[in-house]
C-alpha cells in the first residue's frame, strides 16, 4: 500500500490533541478523542494491507502479519516500559510502585486495559494518582484487535468477498450497539474494552473494503467531506469534556469525522491533504506512536520528581522532554528495527525478537512490583489496646449523677475502664423493651490508644497495613460489586450481616460510607441485623450535582442512582439507614466543596424522604489529612506528625455544624467520629502498629476493624431498641 501523507498528518493532529488534553491546554477538554481517531486509522491501514496481500497472492500470511506488527510496535513499547520502570523507582513515590509493576506486566501482555477496567478506575483517576502507563490501554485494545482480526478476515475472504464485507458490517454494528447500550451502565469496562471500541476499528476496516468505490466519488464531494470531517474532529476536541460518556454515541462525531478525512484522499488538490501534508504535521505524524508512548510517563513521573503539580512552564518542559525522547526513540529504536532488512526477510526471527521484548516488559513489571524503597526505622510497635466496647447488660446497675462519667467495661477483660467516658444521659440497655436515645456527637468516648499515639514519632517496621499495601486495605465491599463507580442503577444482591436478621440496616453514601462497612458488617452479624450496603464513589446522598476534578467530569449519573437506591431499600424493607459522604465532593457549579448552605437546603428534604419508611442515622465525615498518608509517611518516616490532619477547615466545620443542627431539630441520630480520632485537633495517623489512613481521606480497613467496638457502642443499643 502506498504511503499516504494525509494519514500521517491526521495521526499528528490526533497525538497533538491527546498531549494537549493531558497537559491541560485550554479548549482541548475533548483531546482524548485523538485515541478514537487513531483507532479508525489503524482499522483502515491493517485491513488495507490484508486486502492488498489477498488480492495480490490469493492468500494472507498470518506469520508475516504478526512479524510486521512485532517490528512496528514492540521495540519502542518495551523501551518505554523499561525506562518508565527505572524512572519510577528513582522518582515515583514508593507507595505507587507495586501497582505500577502490575500495570507494566499487564501492558507487556496486551492486557492493561482489562486491569484498569477491573480496578474500577479510568481517566477520572478515582482515588490514587494515575498509573504512569495508563495510556497503554489503547495499545492493548489495538493489539487485541490485531490478534483476532486477520484470522477473521482470512476466513471471511475464503468464503467470498461478499461474506467478508458482511462479516465486517455485522461485527462493526454489534460493537457500535454494545458501545451505545453499555457505556452508561458499565462505563469503565466500556471505556477500556475492545467490545465497545472495535466498531471504531471496524469503521476504518469498512472504509478499506470500500476504498475503490469512494475513489470514484467526485473530487469536490470528497474534498467537502474531508473538510467536514476535520471540523467534526475539531469540534469534539474543543467541546467534549465528558470522558465518562465515552465511547457511547458521543464517539460517533470524531470517528465519523476521521473516516470522512480518509475518504477525502491524499491526492485531492482541494481536500484536507493540503493542510495535513504540512511539514510539521508530517514530522509529528511519523513520530506519533513514540510521542504518544513517551508523553504520559513524562508528565506523571515529572510531577512526582518536582513534588507538585507542574505549572505551565514545567508542563511545557515536560512535554518538550517527551518530544526529545520520542525523537531519540524514533531514530535509534523504532525506525532501525522496523526497517531492518534482516528481520523483514525472516518472520520467525522477528517473532522471536518480539517475544523477547514482551519478556523484557514482564521482567520490568515484576522487578518494579518487588522494589521496596521505604525506610526501615528499626522500631517495632505494640498493637494498640482493644477498643472499648459496650457490655451486654439487661439494665444499668445505677444511673450516675447528671454530668458525671459512667464506668463501662472493656470487651477484652470486662474490667472497669475509667478512661472511657459516656454521658450519663445515654442508656446502656439493649433490651427491646427499652427505648434508647439516638446517638449524638456528644456521645463520643475518649480512647487511650489515640491519646498515646500522639507521642509516636516514627513509622514502625511492623505497620499494619504496610505503606506499600495501604492502598489495597479497603473494605471487602469493594470486591462485591456493591461499591459502585459511574453507575446509574443500584447494585443488586448486596445483603450482608445476618441474612435472617429480624431488623434490616442499610449503609448508603459514597466511599466515606463504604469505609465503615467492615465494622458495621461485623456488628450486624453479632447483633442479628440483616445488612444491605449500596455505595458509590463520588455520589452524594443529598441532591447536588458534583464535579470530579481529575477527570473534569460532571457526575450526572448520581441522581438516578440515588432514586434507584431508595427504591431498592424499599424493596428490601430497610428499617435503619446509615448515611455518609465525603465533605470534599465538589459542586458542579462552583467547583468548590459542597457548601453548608447546600446541605442546609437539601438535607432536610432527604431526611424527610428517608423517614417515610426508614430511621436515618447520619455519619459525619472523618478527618482529611493534608495529603496521601502512606506517601507522606514514606517521605517522613521519622516525623510522622507532619502527616496528621489538622484542625477542620471552614467548610468542613460549617457543614458538620449544619448537620448537627438539622439532625438535632429532627431527632435524627448522628455519629461524629472526629472526637474519637482526634485529641485537641491532633489526629494521629499511626495508632500502635496500625495505619489509620490508607490514602488522603479514607480510613484503613485494618483501623476500622480495630475501631468496631467503639462504633458498636454508638449505634448498637439504639438500633437494637428499634426492634
Amino acid at each position: 500500500m502506498e504511503h499516504r501523507r494525509d494519514i500521517e498528518g491526521l495521526r499528528a493532529l490526533a497525538v497533538i490533541a491527546v498531549i494537549a488534553y493531558h497537559a491541560g491546554v485550554p479548549l482541548t477538554g475533548g483531546g482524548f478523542v485523538g485515541v478514537d481517531v487513531f483507532l479508525v486509522i489503524s482499522g483502515f491501514l491493517i485491513t488495507s494491507l490484508l486486502l492488498t496481500e489477498w488480492d495480490g497472492s490469493g492468500r494472507i500470511s498470518l506469520t508475516r502479519f504478526y512479524a510486521r506488527r512485532a517490528r512496528r510496535l514492540l521495540p519502542i513499547s518495551a523501551a518505554v516500559l523499561a525506562a518508565t520502570g527505572l524512572a519510577s523507582v528513582i522518582w515515583l513515590e514508593p507507595t505507587r510502585l507495586d501497582e505500577l509493576g502490575v500495570d507494566i506486566l499487564a501492558a507487556s501482555g496486551f492486557a492493561v486495559n482489562l486491569v484498569l477496567a477491573g480496578r474500577g478506575t479510568d481517566y477520572l483517576a478515582a482515588e490514587l494518582a494515575p498509573s504512569a502507563i495508563q495510556h497503554y490501554w489503547s495499545l492493548a485494545v489495538e493489539e487485541q484487535f490485531y490478534v483476532l482480526w486477520p484470522a477473521l478476515i482470512l476466513i471471511a475472504l475464503r468464503l467470498g468477498r461478499r461474506t467478508a464485507v458482511g462479516a465486517v458490517v455485522a461485527l462493526t454494528a454489534a460493537s457500535a450497539l454494545a458501545s451505545a447500550l453499555l457505556t452508561g451502565p458499565h462505563p469503565t469496562w466500556s471505556y477500556f474494552g475492545l467490545h465497545t471500541r472495535a466498531w471504531e476499528l471496524g469503521l476504518g476496516a469498512l472504509l478499506a473494503v470500500a476504498l475503490t468505490a469512494t475513489r470514484r466519488a467526485p473530487e469536490n464531494l470528497r474534498a467537502g467531506l474531508g473538510w467536514i470531517g476535520l471540523v467534526a474532529i475539531g469540534i469534539a476536541i474543543a467541546t467534549f469534556d465528558r470522558v465518562e460518556h465515552f465511547p457511547g454515541t458521543w464517539a460517533a462525531l470524531p470517528v465519523i469525522g476521521a473516516a470522512l478525512v480518509l475518504i477525502s484522499g491524499d491526492d485531492n488538490p482541494r481536500g484536507v491533504a493540503r493542510l495535513l501534508r504540512l511539514s510539521p504535521l508530517q514530522w509529528a505524524g511519523s513520530r506519533s506512536y513514540s510521542l504518544y508512548l513517551w508523553h504520559w510517563p513524562a508528565l506523571v513521573i515529572g510531577a512526582a520528581a518536582i513534588g507538585r503539580e507542574p505549572g505551565p512552564l514545567a508542563t511545557v518542559a515536560l512535554v518538550a522532554t517527551s518530544i526529545a525522547l520520542a525523537e531519540i526513540g524514533f531514530r535509534l529504536i523504532e525506525n532501525p528495527i522496523r526497517r531492518s532488512p534482516r528481520l523483514a526477510r525472516r518472520s520467525g526471527l522477528s517473532l522471536t525478537v518480539g517475544a523477547g521484548l514482551l519478556a523484557v516488559g514482564a521482567v520490568v513489571g515484576l522487578a518494579v512490583s518487588n522494589v521496596d524503597t521505604t525506610t526501615r526505622t528499626g522500631v517495632i510497635a505494640a498493637a494498640p489496646e482493644p477498643a472499648p466496647a459496650l457490655p451486654e447488660v439487661t439494665e444499668p446497675e445505677a444511673e450516675p449523677p447528671e454530668g458525671e462519667p459512667a464506668t463501662v467495661f472493656s470487651s477484652a477483660n470486662d474490667e472497669p475502664t475509667a478512661s472511657v467516658e459516656a454521658t450519663a444521659t445515654t442508656t446502656t440497655s439493649t433490651t427491646s423493651s427499652t427505648t434508647v436515645p439516638p446517638p449524638t456527637p456528644a456521645d463520643a468516648i475518649a480512647l487511650d490508644a489515640i491519646a498515646d499515639a500522639l507521642g509516636a514519632r516514627v513509622v514502625p517496621d511492623n505497620l499494619r497495613p504496610s505503606l506499600l499495601e495501604a492502598n489495597r486495605d479497603t473494605s471487602p465491599l469493594y470486591g462485591t460489586g456493591c461499591h459502585q463507580y459511574l453507575e446509574e442503577r443500584a447494585a443488586q444482591g448486596c445483603v450482608f450481616g445476618d441474612p435472617d436478621g429480624d431488623i434490616t440496616v442499610a449503609i448508603w453514601g459514597d466511599s466515606h460510607a463504604a469505609q465503615w462497612f467492615s465494622a458495621i458488617d461485623l456488628i450486624a452479624e453479632q447483633r442479628g441485623w440483616r445488612l444491605v450496603s449500596i455505595t458509590q464513589g463520588g455520589c452524594p446522598v443529598i441532591d447536588v450535582l458534583t464535579w470530579n476534578r481529575s477527570g473534569d467530569a460532571v457526575f450526572d449519573h448520581c441522581a438516578p442512582w440515588r432514586d434507584n437506591v431508595l427504591d431498592r431499600f424499599a424493596e428490601e424493607e430497610v428499617d435503619v439507614v446509615l448515611l455518609g459522604q465525603h465533605y470534599g465532593l465538589l459542586d458542579a457549579d462552583s467547583r468548590g466543596a459542597v457548601s453548608a448552605s447546600v446541605w442546609a437546603e437539601q438535607l432536610p428534604a432527604l431526611l424527610d424522604r428517608v423517614r417515610e419508611t426508614m430511621t436515618p442515622i447520619v455519619l459525619i465525615d472523618s478527618p482529611d489529612p493534608p495529603e496521601d498518608v502512606p506517601t507522606c509517611l514514606s517521605e517522613h518516616p521519622e516525623e510522622i506528625e507532619v502527616c496528621e490532619p489538622g484542625a477542620p477547615g471552614n467548610t468542613e466545620t460549617a457543614v458538620a455544624a449544619t448537620i448537627r443542627e438539622i439532625t438535632a431539630e429532627r431527632g435524627v441520630g448522628t455519629i461524629d467520629p472526629r472526637p474519637w480520632l482526634c485529641v485537641e485537633n491532633r489526629c494521629p495517623v499511626v495508632v500502635g502498629d496500625i495505619l489509620v489512613y490508607r490514602d488522603s481521606h479514607h480510613l484503613s480497613d485494618t483501623f476500622v476493624r480495630w475501631f468496631t467496638p467503639v462504633l458498636d457502642r454508638a449505634i448498637g443499643p439504639y438500633i437494637d431498641s428499634l426492634r
